[in-house]
């Protein structure tokens, strides 16, 4: 197993969470491949700092294309790597941007053929709607957890732990998903990736 899809609701913070991934597992030049909807395909690669700049957005579905990071894992004398699988952001109901929709069913057959997926969760905005007395979890990420627990391989981020409410957050999710891996991350710190390194190192 060698693929590890990225999957959540648009702005979660997959793509951050996967160049923090990339930063946790020692790479310095990324080397990445972007498919195109349109089955055309490129390869990449910059200095990993210059990536952060160019792949990340604090804007809804900046991801619009699978973008597939090589990350080479040392195991002793065997050079051996893992594909993270960055994905466009899913979102409930009526999409009018065809291009969206588009990168949004891509996501969807790379989630069903996967067998390892990382599900990203903005645990701040979960803590904002407990505070809030609102429905703290949307159906697609109601529908997301249901699909990874089929997975060989499954752990939640719950992301964004820099932010105020969070705590209560990942509370939330872990006591709502008993049996799952749920680890408090932030992509933008850097906390918790040690520990999603040492679960992701193991696949390769």
């Amino acid at each position: 197993m060698s693929d590890v899809v990225v999957v959540g609701r648009a702005n979660a913070g997959k793509t951050s969470a996967c160049l923090r991934l990339a930063r946790a597992l020692g790479v310095e030049d990324l080397v990445w491949v972007v498919e195109r909807t349109d089955g055309g395909r490129e390869r990449r690669r910059l200095p990993i700092r210059e990536a952060e700049r160019w792949l990340t957005s604090g804007e809804p579905h900046s991801t619009t294309s699978l973008q597939t990071l090589a990350i080479p894992v040392a195991r002793g004398k065997v050079s051996r790597s893992v594909d993270i699988v960055d994905s466009a952001g899913l979102a409930d109901g009526h999409v009018r941007d065809e291009r969206v929709r588009r990168a949004m069913g891509q996501t969807l057959r790379a989630l069903v053929a996967a067998k390892a997926v990382l599900h990203v969760v903005d645990a701040a905005d979960i803590g904002r709607s407990l505070e809030a007395r609102e429905a703290p979890f949307h159906a697609l990420d109601e529908q997301l957890v249901t699909i990874g627990r089929t997975k060989a391989f499954y752990l939640v981020l719950a992301n964004k732990i820099d932010l105020p409410f969070a705590e209560r957050g990942v509370a939330w999710l872990r006591e709502r998903l008993q049996d799952a891996r749920v680890i408090a991350t932030s992509a933008k710190t850097g906390a918790g990736f040690d520990e999603v390194k040492r679960y992701v190192w193991k696949l390769a």
